[in-house]
């Protein structure tokens, strides 16, 4: 589950270094609260496919496609983020005409499992709420990457501000397809203050119960690591979470 610290320490320099600011682009803006998104609610999805796009209704967009086998029958399932594609929820500041607009239209995470003949796909599992919405100005978008690798699917995220905090996080969700559901398997996730340098790493196999943490410094080789044994629980299902900044591993 543990990634190698040379990559960790690549990605947390850069993070140390500077947090750019992309301006958001997307569908006309609307006049509103700068600081306030409005309520959304997702369509449903098309229930069965013979493509990604196939599970879209109106007001839908496919922003990231992963394939692989899911389910171990070597045809290659599909994980998607899908993002809703409201005017509504892309906001103006109304002081500030030149600002870039806020897109806070929310995703969901769809697990579509492959037909075995190959004649399309079968919706499985939604998720609406893992994904954080981007609802702050000043706040970084916090969806990094979904994939699939190996029989397991990977959610990257980042919480970060580009102003008014030097903290920063990177966290990955990683589950596997049980009988039923896609389940939680492991969570890793590093967490950099950005002047100090201090760093804690946290890594926990829900399959085993194990956690390692670790503290210390981006500058240093150096850290204190101390290992936990987690209560017995169930495993955690992907359709039942909520959001990821929220997310407890020792009481998930």
């Amino acid at each position: 589950m543990k990634r190698s610290n040379t990559i960790v320490r690549s990605v947390m320099t850069a993070l140390l270094l500077t947090i750019p600011v992309i301006p958001l682009l997307g569908p006309s803006p609307a006049l509103a609260d700068f600081g306030q998104a409005p309520a959304a609610s997702f369509p449903k999805l098309v229930p069965s496919a013979s493509s990604p796009e196939g599970f879209l209704q109106e007001g839908l967009k496919l922003e990231q496609v992963s394939k692989g086998d899911l389910d171990g029958d070597a045809v290659a399932d599909l994980a998607m983020v899908i993002r809703m594609d409201d005017p509504k929820n892309v906001l103006k500041d109304p002081d500030d005409p030149e600002r870039a607009p806020l897109d806070t239209n929310p995703r969901i995470i769809a697990i579509a499992t492959a037909d075995k003949g190959g004649s399309g796909y079968r919706l499985a599992t939604v998720n609406t709420g893992l994904i954080p919405r981007l609802e702050d100005a000043n706040m970084n978008d916090p969806f990094v990457r979904l994939s699939i690798d190996k029989g397991v699917m990977r959610l990257v995220l980042e919480q970060s501000m580009n102003a008014g905090s030097w903290s920063s996080s990177n966290i990955t969700f990683v589950f596997r397809k049980g009988l039923q559901e896609m389940s939680l398997i492991g969570y890793d996730r590093t967490d950099l203050h950005r002047a100090s340098g201090e760093m804690t790493e946290t890594s926990v196999n829900f399959l085993t119960g194990r956690q390692q943490r670790s503290v210390g410094n981006i500058d240093s080789e150096k850290k204190a690591t101390t290992w936990k044994q987690l209560p017995k629980k169930p495993l955690e299902t992907l359709g039942m979470m909520g959001d990821g900044f929220s997310f407890d591993p020792l009481n998930p």
